[in-house]
């Protein structure tokens, strides 16, 4: 009599988990399908805006020409809180885009007015101090500036981008 007392309650069980598991399917169903169409929408636009991006950045690195300038004197950083004097010292890589068509023209007058790309960088990293240029966020603006203004100077959107090499602050 034990036994089919215990099958009976293990059966009356069973009956109820299956009760509530149709009530889970027929309570979450409808907002599981709700969530997943609104899924689908979301990476169908971020799709489309990424499509978009990609053709404006594309480069192709082939025609990239560097213009490198040796490596400098010292400059002198602006001054901190600690009081003391730091320098940094560093080489300069500008790299052209040969596609644009004043290419040739903006090539020739850096190779004759070097003077003034060291000029132009050196008031520029200047303006800094030593806790800003180990810094890679602010060395990264640094880049930005000298290129912004470099374009200024050669009236030019040929400089596609500039590099640092055998950069020392101390």
């Amino acid at each position: 009599m034990k036994k089919n007392l215990i099958t009976v309650l293990i059966f009356a069980l069973c009956l109820i988990n299956l009760v509530f598991n149709i009530l889970l399917v027929f309570v979450f169903m409808p907002s599981a399908t709700k969530t997943n169409k609104l899924i689908t929408e979301i990476a169908a636009v971020l799709d489309l805006e990424l499509a978009s991006q990609k053709n404006d950045n594309e480069f192709d690195v082939s025609n990239i020409e560097v213009f490198q300038l040796e490596q400098g004197n010292p400059i002198n950083l602006a001054q901190d809180s600690s009081g003391e004097i730091h320098m940094v010292q560093y080489g300069i890589s500008i790299n052209l885009d040969t596609t644009s068509s004043d290419y040739s023209k903006v090539l020739a007058n850096m190779q004759k007015s070097t003077s003034l790309i060291y000029d132009i960088t050196n008031d520029i990293i200047g303006k800094y101090s030593y806790n800003q240029v180990i810094d890679v966020s602010v060395k990264k603006q640094i880049k930005e500036e000298i290129q912004k203004s470099l374009k200024e100077a050669f009236n030019t959107e040929c400089i596609h981008s500039i590099s640092f090499y055998n950069w020392v602050a101390n």
